[in-house]
């Protein structure tokens, strides 16, 4: 059985829709972990979103080709190919925006080549995790309002201007810094990809995929 889709999958189940969700919800949410935090987490998530879980990489997959994720939610510790499944759920025809949970601070890089949006680094306070993906989504939101309307119409979103861009503000919590050098490798542009206090982040090199702490940069 394993490698089957099935949303009772008894190694790693995908959790069914919610009877009655509310009227507002719009967005539907893959969130993969293992129990009891994805219980937990899916629970406070539900309230907003349409959730499935599973703690299960390939089940994970299936379900990207069967469903239609807003945002991928993924614990990739324990999983053997995280960047892979980034990968995958970045190459759907609607891409998801993906959320990356994970104690490997040395792996982002390849979950950010991979098309990461947003990284948190375990462990963390399960409040972080709403208001992440809170933000996230309300990013998602506002693309996908501004693309209908260039759609629909040649409006003062389709270019570049003072009330922002032809893609709406973007769904990442991501930042490239073309002016910042690698310590590691001297070259320019570098990833800020998380906060390690007020006064410090977390920065990553995609050339030659050193991560490092260093002051934060608004």
């Amino acid at each position: 059985m394993a490698g089957t889709f099935s949303p009772s999958f008894p190694e790693a189940p995908l959790d069914r829709f919610p009877s009655a969700p509310p009227a507002s919800i719009h967005h539907e949410i893959l969130l993969i972990e293992a129990e009891p935090f994805a219980a937990e987490h899916s629970a406070v998530l539900r309230q907003t979103s349409r959730v499935v879980s599973t703690a299960n990489g390939d089940v994970a997959r299936q379900y990207l080709v069967k469903g239609t994720p807003s945002l991928l939610v993924a614990d990739t510790d324990g999983l053997p190919d995280g960047d892979g499944l980034v990968r995958a759920a970045k190459g759907l025809h609607v891409p998801a925006t993906v959320l990356v949970m994970t104690t490997e601070v040395n792996g982002v890089p390849s979950l950010l080549e991979a098309g990461c949006d947003a990284v948190l680094l375990k462990p963390f306070a399960p409040n972080l995790l709403y208001t992440r993906v809170g933000r996230l989504l309300r990013a998602r939101t506002e693309q996908q309002r501004v693309r209908r309307l260039q759609d629909s119409t040649r409006s003062r979103y389709a270019e570049p201007n003072g009330h922002g861009n032809g893609n709406g503000a973007p769904a990442t919590t991501n930042r490239f810094w073309a002016d910042v050098e690698c310590p590691h490798c001297q070259h320019d542009g570098v990833v800020s990809f998380e906060f390690a206090s007020h006064r410090r982040a977390w920065y990553a090199c995609l050339e030659c995929k050193a991560v490092w702490m260093s002051k934060r940069r608004e």
